[in-house]
């Protein structure tokens, strides 16, 4: 069936079937009873109200009650305790979620702040930290080309709550119990401990023991994993993860003190301070993100590795800001110039699963899926591609059309997969890599470039909704990995040998050839000036070839620092350029053939062509129309 065809059959094939059936309203007192959804997702979070409200935007028809959110955390968003976060914020492709996705641009623009980029600070020296003049650091240069946002997340979740209520969901105030999950198109049973709703938290009671039913559970419940631990899906042992053992405490602070990062250059158009700002020590690196404006709060955390730290020397406010004292001044700093709200910490920070879309209709979204480390914000972009693969699953699942249901639900798994291992294996070695600011800051330059150059494209083409995309990325993806890994260990080796082979800033040009820069130069076919956000639009092949010729002069670059011509004579090297320019050929031809088959296509977006075919009835007049005023 043609996707466009979709939309319309929904009503004849599911709803009208079901018009004269009784509903609940948005309210949790009167959903109370024996229900049928949809569509139920567990967990309140951001994940799972990005869910809902993507759901009822994109479905209409499931606007009439027929998609169920169920959260233990009232409604009033008032428990530190259970409402922390490990970070706050987004990237490009996030951002243009919530912004575009999930029509959430106004809102964000009145109500969390701007991000200004990703900024870099190692420390010139170990015992020197008190202002940004004692680091080196990549500062942004300019506003960035797509808006993303900081986000208070306790905020956010808050408002999208009273938001996809409003939309029509069911809101359930209650705790999952249990889940019979059953297999393939069976229904699913959850019970559910309702909760009473309190001003204050803590006095919140239980009240009675209903059960609901669904067709399909989406699992967003955090680390509750409920079918993860129901199925067997989580896996948390280090050798699912690339070896990477790690570990985070953070805090929030309010009202403070702007002095202390008041670092400013008349040569930018960007602000420093509405940046993510990460910090770096041998074994770690930390976070100072603001999460609103007038106020100045922060959220601040440290991501550790447990080979270099034991969770016993961040595992209190007075230790962790004691080692903040020590190494990182100027955060310190920051925070004795304000309030601390809160203090939280996670011993063990990373898991994956072995299932993320599942055959049995259910799917795990954002940590309930996976976490490895919030250094990129990846835990967001994962969220925007598995919220939006789920949906398009919705949309064939609902029409009936199981065969086009049951690829998608395959290759879905398969490139979600794909892409957390790769998400995954951008933090290994960090252990290692972290503190040296010549070798890390080659990490982010050439980990920047695949990013805005594959993934962010990817996205706005909407490749991962294409099956035959997921397939193909998914079964390519060891190569990506096995390249990062011979890349990886000639790194070690410099870092080994003490070598320095220059410092590189992912925010400025010149560095490598010509004007190319990483988070400017990546819009090979001018996708964002053209608005080609339609499916399939833009050429990603085009963007797969410059992005893996640029890759590979900068791993040529930075390894001839190292090597000098030995360079020629290293297998890895070797087999790193065989492989950059086999990929380069296959993406040649098969950007041809996009453009070959796209080649009667408009060029730009569909308004455009509207308005300039409207304009041709256009004539001015010179003419004011009469008006007669009434006082």
């Amino acid at each position: 069936m043609d996707p466009t065809d979709i939309q319309s059959d929904l009503k004849d094939k599911l709803f009208g079937a079901r018009k004269n059936c009784s509903t609940p309203s948005g309210s949790t007192m009167e959903a109370v009873g024996n229900k049928h959804y949809d569509v139920v997702v567990i967990g309140a979070g951001i994940a799972g109200l990005s869910a809902v409200r993507h759901l009822l935007l994109k479905i209409p028809e499931l606007r009439a009650n027929r998609v169920a959110v169920i959260d233990p955390r009232s409604s009033i968003r008032n428990n530190l305790l259970e409402d922390y976060k490990v970070g706050e914020s987004t990237v490009e492709i996030s951002g243009m979620f919530f912004a575009r996705e999930l029509e959430l641009q106004d809102y964000l623009i009145e109500n969390q702040p701007p991000k200004f980029s990703l900024q870099f600070h190692w420390p010139k020296k170990v015992d020197k930290t008190d202002s940004m003049d004692d680091y080196h650091s990549t500062w942004a240069v300019k506003n960035p080309d797509i808006q993303a946002f900081q986000l208070n997340r306790s905020k956010m979740e808050k408002d999208l709550l009273q938001m996809v209520i409003d939309q029509g969901a069911v809101y359930y105030h209650g705790r999952v119990k249990d889940v019979d999950i059953g297999m393939g198109d069976a229904v699913k049973t959850i019970d559910i401990q309702m909760l009473s709703e309190e001003v204050n938290f803590d006095d919140q009671k239980p009240l009675e023991r209903i059960n609901i039913t669904t067709d399909y559970i989406a699992d967003a419940s955090g680390r509750n994993f409920i079918i993860g631990t129901r199925t067997d899906n989580v896996l948390k042992d280090p050798k699912h993860l690339f070896g990477l053992q790690n570990a985070s405490t953070w805090l929030r602070v309010k009202n403070t003190d702007k002095k202390y990062f008041d670092f400013n250059d008349q040569s930018v158009t960007s602000s420093w301070y509405y940046a993510t700002n990460h910090f770096f020590g041998p074994g770690y690196w930390i976070w100072m993100i603001p999460i609103e404006r007038a106020t100045h709060d922060f959220s601040i955390g440290v991501s550790y590795h447990r080979d270099k730290y034991d969770p016993s020397e961040f595992n209190s406010l007075d230790k962790f800001m004691a080692f903040l004292e020590t190494n990182q001044k100027v955060l310190y700093n920051i925070i004795k110039s304000g309030e601390i709200v809160d203090f939280h910490r996670w011993p063990r920070l990373a898991h994956t699963s072995k299932v993320f879309v599942s055959e049995d209709n259910w799917c795990v979204l954002g940590d309930a899926a996976a976490i490895f480390d919030p250094f990129y914000s990846t835990g967001m972009v994962m969220i925007a591609m598995e919220v939006e693969c789920l949906t398009e699953l919705t949309k064939y699942r609902l029409s009936g059309d199981k065969c086009a249901t049951k690829t998608r639900q395959q290759a879905y798994d398969k490139l979600i997969r794909a892409i957390t291992q790769t998400n995954c294996h951008l933090i290994k070695k960090h252990s290692d890599h972290l503190g040296n600011a010549s070798i890390m800051s080659w990490r982010i330059y050439l980990e920047s470039l695949s990013y805005f150059g594959i993934l962010l494209p990817a996205y706005i083409g909407k490749y991962h909704l294409c099956p035959i995309f997921g397939h193909e990325f998914a079964d390519n993806n060891w190569r990506l990995i096995e390249f990062r890994d011979r890349l990886l260990n000639l790194m070690d080796y410099i870092g080994q040998q003490g070598q320095n082979v220059g410092f590189m800033d992912n925010h400025r040009g010149g560095q490598l050839i010509g004007s190319f820069c990483p988070t400017s130069s990546w819009d090979y076919e001018h996708c964002i000036s053209m608005c080609m956000y339609g499916h399939k639009r833009l050429n990603l092949h085009k963007y797969m070839i410059w992005t893996h010729f640029y890759q590979m002069a900068g791993v040529i670059k930075m390894l001839y620092r190292a090597f000098g011509a030995r360079l020629l004579l290293n297998g890895d090297f070797q087999w790193m350029m065989t492989h950059t320019m086999k990929t380069m050929g296959f993406h040649s031809v098969k950007s041809w053939v996009h453009y070959l088959s796209n080649i009667s296509n408009p060029v730009t977006d569909d308004y455009y062509d509207r308005n300039q075919i409207s304009f041709k009835e256009y004539q001015y007049t010179g003419e004011a129309v009469p008006w007669e005023s009434s006082m």
